[in-house]
């Protein structure tokens, strides 16, 4: 047993282990994080207690565009993170009646929206620079409806990638609006 040739086996480690935390710390604040779901706001597409992998670079390079799924920093709590479904973007004016969606007078097809959704809501115009979003299960989503649009400097980022349960792992489209 030599003692040196020990000392230099942790300090590789050591080393080795230092530039790993570095690059993973890089890595979640500026390019992808782990998010989990909480609550069934969401629901077909993810369920709560799923973890996902978001896309935190993307906005940096363009804006959120509509029918896209973004975790965003809660307006109302700043400790929390909400996920949601852009439905709005700036000078949409958005209506709910008769159970639908209306993007500026039209009727959004949703299939994803699997029930008739109480309520109404707007019309409301969206202001420059923020978006109105909305969970897939509206009846059971506090969104834009609640507490007013997001401002899009809020957006953390692009719901990219479902990784848990492994059963059900995959990508997490945007729905084409």
């Amino acid at each position: 047993f030599d003692m040196g040739e020990y000392k230099e086996a942790v300090r590789e480690w050591v080393k080795d282990f230092v530039k790993a935390l570095i690059f993973f710390v890089i890595l979640q604040t500026y390019f992808l994080q782990g998010f989990i779901i909480e609550g069934a706001c969401m629901e077909p597409q993810l369920k709560s207690h799923e973890k996902i992998l978001v896309n935190k670079m993307i906005y940096h390079l363009r804006k959120p565009s509509l029918g896209e799924v973004v975790v965003f920093t809660f307006p109302l709590d700043p400790k929390k993170d909400f996920i949601k479904r852009i439905v709005g973007g700036p000078g949409d004016l958005l209506e709910v009646r008769d159970g639908y969606l209306y993007r500026n007078g039209v009727r959004v097809s949703e299939p994803f929206v699997k029930e008739y959704v109480f309520g109404s809501y707007g019309p409301l115009r969206v202001p420059k620079g923020k978006i109105c979003v909305m969970g897939d299960n509206r009846n059971n989503s506090h969104d834009s409806r609640a507490w007013g649009f997001l401002d899009i400097s809020q957006v953390k980022g692009r719901a990219e990638f479902k990784f848990w349960p492994p059963w059900d792992m995959g990508s997490i489209p945007a729905i084409p609006y």
